[in-house]
């Protein structure tokens, strides 16, 4: 007598299931989850709020950078890069820390 073994043909899903689906799948903890993407029906607390606006506040900072302060970070970043792996993501790293 033979076995018959199943076949898995996607084991792990993550992510949207195409760019225009409202339904997405996630993996946390080894479980897998599936869900809805809908709108945010509860108005934003008091910290993400805040959390916008320091974000808003360090973007304008670094729109507003001339060019011998981006030439300096410019310097900085070649001399140290760190974790970051562009530019722009390590002036705009370095101006939110600021605030």
């Amino acid at each position: 007598m033979s076995k018959f073994k199943p076949m898995e043909l996607i084991d792990k899903m993550s992510g949207k299931f195409h760019s225009k689906s409202k339904f997405y799948a996630a993996e946390k903890y080894g479980t897998q989850y599936t869900g809805l993407i809908g709108e945010i029906t509860v108005p934003p607390t008091e910290k993400q709020v805040a959390n916008r606006e320091k974000f808003a506040t360090a973007r304008a900072n670094v729109a507003a950078l001339s060019e011998e302060q981006i030439a300096t970070y410019r310097e900085d970043f070649r001399k140290s890069p760190g974790k970051y792996k562009s530019l722009n993501g390590y002036i705009f790293a370095q101006e939110y820390a600021k605030l």
